[in-house]
């Protein structure tokens, strides 16, 4: 199963995170893979998210989806 799509979680949240804001949300120095891997848990069963739980989701799209973050 894919992660669900950033707009989708946005509809959620109403928010629009910057990558500095994202950032906040995801342990420093947490790996790509470990990024990755949350958003899908999260997106798994996001009928049971909390509020902190979707903005988590989208704070880890938002940093998978920044080009500076990749290598």
């Amino acid at each position: 199963m894919k992660a669900m799509k950033l707009a989708e979680v946005r509809k959620h949240t109403g928010r629009r995170l910057t990558v500095e804001e994202a950032a906040q949300y995801i342990s420093p120095g947490q790996s790509a893979t470990a990024t990755r891997n949350q958003a899908r848990a999260l997106s798994l069963h996001s009928w049971l998210n909390s509020a902190t739980d979707w903005l988590r989701l989208e704070a880890c799209l938002v940093l998978l989806a920044d080009k500076r973050r990749q290598k």
